[in-house]
């Protein structure tokens, strides 16, 4: 194939393709009239009728076959209804899946298979509140035998995102390949940001045969956009990441998203290097699976945060007794600043009001570099908290040389201050560090005309990268601790 540019990648209509997968047949049904609008190329191979026959028919005749009562159509996004082995129109029993989308229903139909396993066979590791570290990682690991049982993929992992959008597999089930990927790091660029928008919105993601050729999606004339294909488990498969799976002998994919408290934590990603459909029946299983380990994960989180509450309330006491006392709070927390390192494992820190500026701790930064740094963090921050653990990567302008490479800068309010306003910035040193990645994280490239060009890596190696430049990173524990500490000072203040 054509290699193409990194926007491209960022910018590849992936939920208007107008394209579909060959193992089911997609119909668009318009809420407008209840008429079919668009039809995937090959619904005659099980519906029977082409496309030319079903296009602007009306959907409702083809609904009451299975569904009597129209009012139980799925409303709302998200809100997908399944009916299995809902007709038999001569081409053997098929499962429906009908997506609520803006203007219409998305219908999916696809040939039924039997399940091979029973699914009670497949639970997680039981625990039970409050989950320490250690049962955590068993129930990971459950999670990956669970799904791989289900499947019969022959590699199942779990896939956890960084802060940067890069991933690190925390657990993982390989049954004949070859080689681990356990604790390899993956680059944010191997799913682009358009990619983990639609894992975001959708359960799961299913690509039964990578090389299979797609089929045109057929509209009504008149239509003159592609469908919108965001909830279509029959939505086709870029090109990049069919050589990507390809590269990396994959013959058959299956991904579950792994949303905590609406945000898309990870992946469950299976691999098999043979093409593999798996049940309808045996995706939602796997889905509700990954629902119950979010709330694995939660609880051990809670339990955590719980904690931390309690360390941070006996922490802070020092600081809200000064501050009571009227000590000025600029004072108090370069008195306490131990504090502040016990809590958020920093050695240096700032504080500003108004115009003034002073710093924090035995790792002081120069006048003039805490003034560069408040100015620019007042232009940039969007929020009331910023962090990074690459300064160079996010400040153009970082002043060289500089101490530190971790940022993390708070932004509150203050009743009691003449200026309305505080920043707490406080500071990590630089911490060399090695990083496992599954191959080399700079892509294959070679320049053109027409910019700089790639195609996806070849190898899967481990290779390591010495990281400089970087402080630790500033883990959700850290923020956790961070919002609480803003909040409480607010509240002094």
């Amino acid at each position: 194939m054509s290699m193409v540019t990194i926007a491209d990648c960022e910018h590849e209509q992936l939920a208007h393709s107008g394209h579909s997968q060959g193992f089911g047949v997609l119909l668009f049904l318009a809420k407008q009239d209840m008429t079919f609008r668009y039809v995937s190329a090959n619904s005659a191979e099980l519906l029977g009728e082409d496309p030319a026959e079903l296009l602007g028919a009306d959907g409702r005749d083809w609904l009451e076959m299975f569904l009597p009562d129209l009012g139980v159509l799925p409303k709302g996004a998200g809100k997908r209804a399944h009916w299995p082995r809902a007709l038999d129109l001569g081409f053997g029993e098929l499962d429906v899946l009908i997506s609520p989308t803006s203007d219409g229903w998305l219908l999916e139909f696809e040939t039924a298979l039997d399940l091979e396993t029973n699914p009670e066979d497949f639970q997680l590791a039981s625990w039970s509140a409050p989950l320490n570290s250690s049962e955590l990682e068993q129930v990971q690991q459950s999670l990956v035998e669970a799904i791989s049982g289900m499947t019969g993929y022959d590699r199942v992992m779990l896939y956890q995102f960084t802060p940067d959008w890069s991933g690190e597999v925390l657990a993982e089930r390989v049954r004949r390949s070859a080689g681990t990927y356990l604790s390899l790091r993956f680059p944010a660029t191997d799913i682009p940001a358009i990619a983990r928008k639609l894992y975001a919105q959708t359960p799961y993601r299913h690509i039964p045969d990578v090389t299979a050729t797609p089929v045109p999606i057929l509209a009504q004339q008149g239509e003159g956009t592609a469908l919108d294909l965001t909830w279509s488990d029959l939505r086709s498969v870029s090109p990049m990441h069919v050589e990507y799976l390809s590269n990396m002998n994959v013959g058959s994919s299956f991904s579950t998203s792994v949303m905590v408290e609406g945000r898309l934590w990870g992946l469950v990603a299976c691999h098999n290097p043979e093409p593999r459909r798996i049940p309808l029946q045996a995706r939602q299983r796997c889905k509700a699976l990954v629902d119950a380990y979010v709330e694995a994960l939660l609880s051990h989180r809670r339990s955590i945060e719980r904690s931390l509450l309690e360390t941070l309330s006996t922490q802070l006491e020092p600081v809200r007794a000064q501050l009571a006392q009227g000590v000025a709070i600029a004072d108090s927390l370069a008195s306490q600043f131990q504090v502040l390192s016990r809590l958020l494992g920093v050695s240096g820190g700032a504080v500003a009001i108004g115009d003034e500026l002073a710093p924090l701790g035995p790792d002081a930064l120069p006048a003039e570099m805490l003034r560069d740094l408040h100015q620019w963090c007042r232009r940039e921050m969007s929020d009331t908290l910023y962090c990074t653990d690459h300064l160079a990567g996010a400040w153009d302008k970082v002043p060289e040389p500089f101490p530190f490479c971790g940022l993390l800068s708070l932004s509150m309010r203050a009743k009691r201050l003449a200026s309305g306003h505080l920043y707490l910035y406080v500071f990590r040193p630089e911490e060399v560090s090695e990083v496992a990645w599954a191959g080399n994280p700079e892509k294959p490239m070679e320049a053109s005309g027409e910019g700089v060009r790639i195609s996806p890596r070849k190898s899967f190696e481990r290779w390591v990268q010495v990281r400089r430049g970087f402080s630790r990173g500033w883990s959700d524990q850290d923020l956790f601790v961070a919002r609480q500490l803003r909040d409480q000072l607010s509240a002094w203040i």
